[in-house]
């Protein structure tokens, strides 16, 4: 027998063997694989295997009136935040009357800056804390609100970046929050970490849902809301919670989970996401960004109780608003309904 016939003979005899191991996969004794339709497993399913576009609909829309209400938004000490991304809250507070300062630090920030500018302001709220408040500025804020001044704290992790290596051990539990000398005199703290639930999230698992925990106005119209990235508070009065199952990464333990809290004229979020135009219309985020909104601009200030800076919390002379310079000629008395940035 030549060696051709030998070769092909091989390969007649694997083509035959490859046909018969084929057969065992495709079905035994007459009955074929599953098909599609027959089949239970999720994994066929195109609905369950691939990831649905968020929700974004709805808009932000105030019941308050913020005709003469100065509101200053510090986004100075975050990292991701700027007055870009704020633009929708901030295009809202201005069509309800309300004059919006920026503090973007693009100057230094004065010793007696901050006590400046919260005499002329009616709300502040502040993005992130990269930067620590001094003690000045501490004992100034707390004159703010104890004068009838509202105040909102969206805090962010700190020093963890929120990815696999975080999440599977590889990560660093994050720093004390620069926010702690201050929150602290309010009666609340924010957790090291991130929250995170693998189950119950909106296409990842660092989005998270919270849900209302109590009876209040800043969750009124509010079924869920989606955070990212988002912190957990202790102590105050908790309006929202994370949902069953969530996690904190610096403990790994899934409990129930304070995310935004109140205590009197202060609000503490732990999230900066919510007001951020890639958020601010998934779930109800619009709702509670409105009744955020509705709260800065409904305090009752008492103008000779704010901080002084002139031989009170600033140390020094008076002057500069944020940056040093001054914080500008609008009053409440008579707004320029605009955006401005503060020098």
């Amino acid at each position: 027998m030549s060696s051709a016939v030998k070769r092909v003979g091989v390969f007649l005899g694997a083509l035959v063997l490859a046909i018969a191991v084929g057969s065992l996969f495709l079905g035994v004794g007459g009955q074929s694989a599953p098909t599609v339709n027959e089949a239970n497993a999720s994994a066929f399913n195109a609905d369950d295997s691939v990831a649905s576009v968020p929700e974004e609909t709805g808009e932000l829309s105030m019941s308050a009136n913020g005709d003469g209400k100065v509101v200053v938004i510090d986004t100075a000490r975050s990292s991701s935040v700027t007055p870009e991304t704020v633009a929708p809250m901030a295009a809202e507070l201005t069509e309800s009357g309300a004059t919006v300062k920026y503090n973007t630090g693009s100057s230094s920030f004065g010793s007696s800056g901050l006590n400046a500018t919260l005499q002329e302001a009616d709300a502040y709220i502040v993005f992130g804390t990269q930067q620590e408040y001094t003690d000045s500025d501490i004992a100034g804020i707390q004159a703010f609100s104890d004068a009838g001044g509202r105040v909102i704290l969206m805090n962010e992790p700190q020093g963890q970046v929120a990815g696999l290596g975080g999440l599977f051990g590889g990560g660093s539990i994050g720093a004390p929050s620069p926010l702690l000398p201050l929150t602290s005199q309010y009666g609340f703290t924010y957790d090291n970490g991130y929250l995170y639930n693998m189950a119950d999230n909106s296409n990842n698992y660092r989005n998270i849902y919270a849900t209302p925990s109590g009876d209040s106005t800043l969750t009124d119209g509010v079924n869920r809301v989606v955070l990212h990235e988002a912190v957990s508070i202790n102590g105050g009065e908790s309006a929202l919670t994370a949902t069953e199952g969530t996690t904190l990464s610096s403990t790994r333990r899934a409990e129930t989970y304070g995310v935004l809290v109140r205590e009197g004229n202060v609000v503490a979020v732990g999230d900066t996401s919510i007001m951020d135009q890639e958020y601010v219309y998934r779930a109800d985020n619009e709702v509670l960004v409105s009744n955020l909104l509705d709260f800065m601009v409904s305090g009752d200030k008492s103008p000779e109780d704010v901080p002084r800076t002139s031989g009170g919390f600033g140390g020094g002379g008076g002057g500069g608003g944020f940056g040093g310079g001054e914080f500008g000629n609008t009053t409440p008395d008579s707004p320029t309904n605009d955006t401005e940035p503060i020098p």
